[in-house]
């Protein structure tokens, strides 16, 4: 019990001037000079205005005041209340709003911001859609112009893209589905409309079962005329990517693609069907069926209805034609693009190959010990997935290039995120390969935080992002970003001066290369090292740094990450209260830029509003403290990897200051399950959270019971974490006395002198003295130290004042037994403003069991 609560974690000298690019490599002017890390925020965010979207930003920022502070002043255009945004098509976002004359939820969709001519099509466009009535079809409601910008308002429909509800349909769904989709294509065909962009994206299946077509911002008059390449590719009939003049036959083309895609990821396309695909996909557009109603007749022929019988027979005659042409042009086709993209295993095996793997093993299998069993099969079976990962994403994303599925862009986009997790993997195994037994825990935690791969096949996030180098520079940045790589493992697996070196060394390299992006990730690396060895300014300085250069240049996740380590920095360096406006100069701008990233701002998000409760609780503000947490607890559920490792922090944060004991055993619950998944069940993180999940139930009874396996596992499996074992058994020392488990006691109390930060070894020698059964020593002990401590600990007073009144009613005296109960209550108020609420109710729960065997 005593000790200090744990501290809040963060989720864990200048350089040269550097030459700046934009966010297409291109060189611009260079940044403001670097100053010193205090009140520049507002300054750089405002510097760097141009390349945040001003609309989005101010929705964001709006409800980023609103959520810290309470504000609700709400964004408008026109008469529309903006509330959130919801997704992005092919010309613009899509927000939801509420339109206050009429009561109801609407969508409001971004048509066109660029010139007078742009924005005139726009509205014509706009109005030739309002005029399209089909219940396949969301339906305009509104058409409005808002500072050089039009909007479309439509119908807010609440369901799920096609994409995303297909995967829990049957094939007969998803070909009615698609059905309905093509009526609304139809419908839009006959008011003189192409969509251009079908996909399964633009189809909305309402909670009603109806299916919505949407995004029609790439719709194009059906006269023929040429509408310029648009599109997504994989979805774009040939004359489409070639800009020839369109017709209604491209619309077609995408809607058989979309269902044959969908189709054969939930097993295959079915026989009757396959023949009408290829048609309707013809590379010609006179292949292709005369309309959108010939092909919508041709899939309405399935063999599941009333006439399944004298269609299967000649459907299936066409399906065996079908198959076979398919087969053999599958043959042809798929050959070269499957040889071409079978380089994989030679790329990744310098990294980790069958050399390495040996490598390790033979590694592992020298070590003895409980934990070495435990972790050795983890180690491999990580290492060996991440490697099947890798693998498997990068044939994945040059099949898909091969197809024309993925632009060279987004191809190129994937290949160069997939370099960082191959040097990653090369950091780690390079590590295992030279582990000792008192290695492993940090290894574990290195390679459960490798770079997420999953996140490579996120096109949107990847678009999002800062554009890749250019040539001129993308060698050196690819080495200097396998360094920083180096450093993260390095760091993350507990040899922080190995990394220190690496990091000093990828700063440099960063620097004289001066581009910027890989700069501020230089920055942030190195920042994140100190931070680590809690040492200096604990990284604020680079933080800073990392901030200004990825602002101008679009690198907002890298940019709120760095603002959020540089808050805590600052807030555990500050002399005084005062000082700490410092850490959170520009937050509310700062935040609003994590909330527009979405998806790829989830975990610098997160880790911003666990850090901001580390400020607030700095301060004293607990109810801030508690709200910030609760923020970042929120956004941290749906992260993996690293990411939800540093994030179960927040968990722990909010566990300290929570006051219901059922909750915060809810939440150390939550993170041991995290944990135990990222980590294994015997790490000394996870068992670290098990010992505060003892202690947040506020049971002595129970923090007896529970701790006492978990400092036996500690002890067996990881001896040099003397620390982490002696905190733990603080508690476990007192309540064991309090439950006259005395011999218990004192071997707690013998490994809380075995560590080095638990408490004062006079505490430990106290409960030693009394379980050896000299009480009226233990009681002298416990009051000198009670004198000693006073104010200075708050924590370790409360233990002394227990373990003295545990002597005394040992000794019999009820007088004074009463009388140290007096002091315990005076404490445990004083406690109550200060203290984590675990500890002050596990307090009171040990002075209720003291004050009934002082009752008669």
């Amino acid at each position: 019990m005593a000790g200090p609560p744990p501290d809040e974690v963060a989720t864990r000298g200048d350089s040269p001037r550097a030459r700046a690019y934009d966010r297409a490599g291109e060189p611009v002017d260079e940044p403001p000079s670097p100053t010193a890390p205090t009140a520049v925020a507002d300054e750089v965010i405002a510097a760097a205005a141009p390349a945040i979207p001003s609309l989005e930003l101010r929705v964001a920022k709006a409800r980023a005041e609103s959520a810290l502070f309470g504000a609700n002043e709400a964004v408008k255009i026109g008469r529309y209340r903006i509330l959130d945004r919801i997704g992005a098509g092919g010309m613009g976002v899509v927000w939801s709003a509420f339109d206050p004359e009429l009561g109801r939820a609407v969508a409001l969709k971004l048509a066109s911001s660029g010139s007078a001519a742009a924005r005139a099509r726009a509205r014509d466009e706009g109005r030739a859609l309002a005029r399209l009535s089909h219940p396949n079809v969301v339906p305009i409601y509104d058409v409005l112009e808002h500072d050089d910008r039009v909007f479309l308002v439509m119908e807010l429909v609440k369901g799920d893209n096609l994409r995303a509800a297909h995967r829990a349909r049957t094939a007969t769904q998803i070909v009615r589905d698609y059905r309905q989709a093509g009526d609304g294509l139809a419908a839009a065909h006959a008011a003189g409309l192409i969509h251009r962009d079908f996909k399964p994206d633009n189809a909305i299946l309402g909670a009603d079962g109806r299916v919505r077509v949407l995004d029609f911002g790439l719709a194009h008059a059906a006269d023929g005329g040429d509408g310029g390449i648009a599109g997504t590719p994989g979805y774009m009939a040939p004359e489409q990517e070639r800009g020839e003049p369109l017709t209604a036959a491209v619309d077609q083309f995408a809607l058989c693609v979309a269902l044959r895609e969908t189709l054969t990821a939930r097993g295959g396309v079915a026989r009757w069907l396959a023949p009408i695909l290829d048609r309707g996909a013809a590379a010609q557009a006179d292949a292709r069926f005369p309309s959108m109603e010939a092909l919508l007749a041709a899939l309405a022929r399935d063999p599941a209805t009333r006439w399944k019988r004298r269609l299967a027979i000649g459907g299936g005659a066409l399906a065996l034609a079908g198959i076979g042409g398919a087969f053999v042009l599958g043959r042809t086709q798929q050959a070269p693009a499957i040889e071409a993209c079978s380089g994989g295993p030679a790329l990744i095996a310098p990294s980790f190959g069958p050399a390495q793997r040996a490598a390790i093993v033979e590694a592992l299998g020298k070590m003895t010990g409980g934990y070495a069993r435990d972790s050795a099969p983890r180690i491999l079976s990580a290492l060996d997935h991440y490697r099947a990962s890798w693998l498997t994403l990068h044939h994945d994303a040059c099949m898909a290039h091969e197809r024309r599925e993925l632009s060279d862009e987004l191809y190129d986009r994937r290949v160069g995120c997939l370099h960082r997790p191959r040097a990653a993997l090369a950091a780690a195994a390079a590590l295992a390969a030279t582990a000792t037994a008192s290695d492993l825990p940090g290894l574990v935690q290195a390679i459960g935080a490798l770079p997420e791969i999953d996140a490579c096949a996120d096109d949107a996030a990847l678009q999002a992002g800062v554009a890749p180098p250019p040539s001129s520079v993308r060698a050196e940045v690819d080495t200097v970003d396998a360094l920083l790589s180096q450093v993260d493992v390095v760091r993350d697996a507990g040899k922080v001066a190995d990394a220190q070196l690496l990091a000093d060394r990828a700063v440099r390299r960063a620097d004289a290369l001066g581009y910027p992006p890989l700069d501020a990730r230089a920055h942030l690396a190195r920042g994140r090292v100190t931070l680590e060895a809690r040492r200096d300014d604990f990284g604020a300085a680079d933080f800073d740094q990392a901030m200004r250069q990825a602002l101008p240049v679009g690198g907002f996740a890298i940019a709120v990450e760095a603002y959020a380590r540089r808050a805590f920095a600052i807030a555990m360096t500050v002399a005084s209260p005062r000082e700490l406006d410092q850490a959170i100069d520009g937050l509310s701008t700062i935040t609003a830029l994590g909330q527009w990233l979405g998806r790829p701002g989830a975990f610098p998000l997160a880790l911003l509003y666990n850090n901001l409760g580390a400020v607030a609780r700095r301060s004293g503000d607990v109810a801030m403290a508690r709200r910030a947490y609760q923020f970042a607890d929120q956004l941290s559920g749906a992260l993996v990897g690293a990411a939800a490792i540093e994030l179960t922090s927040a968990r722990l944060n909010l566990m300290q200051v929570t006051d219901d004991a059922i909750a915060r055993v809810a939440l150390g619950d939550a993170t041991v399950a995290t944990l135990t998944a990222q980590l294994g069940p015997t790490h000394p993180s996870t068992l670290r959270a098990r010992c505060l999940v003892a202690k947040a139930a506020a049971d002595p009874g129970r923090a007896y019971r529970e701790l006492g396996p978990v400092i036996a596992t500690m002890t067996a499996l990881h001896p040099q974490q003397a620390d982490t074992t002696a905190n733990c058994a603080m508690t476990l020392m007192w309540t064991a006395a309090l439950l006259d488990d005395l011999p218990t006691s004192q071997q707690a109390a013998t490994l809380v002198l075995a560590g080095t930060t638990a408490a004062p070894p006079a505490l430990a020698q106290a409960y030693l003295t009394l379980a050896a059964g000299d009480v009226d020593q233990a009681r002298r002990q416990f009051a000198d130290l009670l004198t000693t401590v006073g104010s200075q600990s708050l924590a370790v007073a409360l233990d002394a004042a227990i373990g003295g009144a545990i002597a005394t009613r040992r000794a019999g005296d009820r007088a004074s037994l009463e009388r140290q109960l007096a002091a315990l209550d005076a404490l445990v108020a004083q406690a109550a403003g200060e203290a984590p609420p675990a500890l002050t109710q596990m307090c009171r729960a040990a002075r209720r069991a003291l004050d009934d065997d002082a009752s008669p």
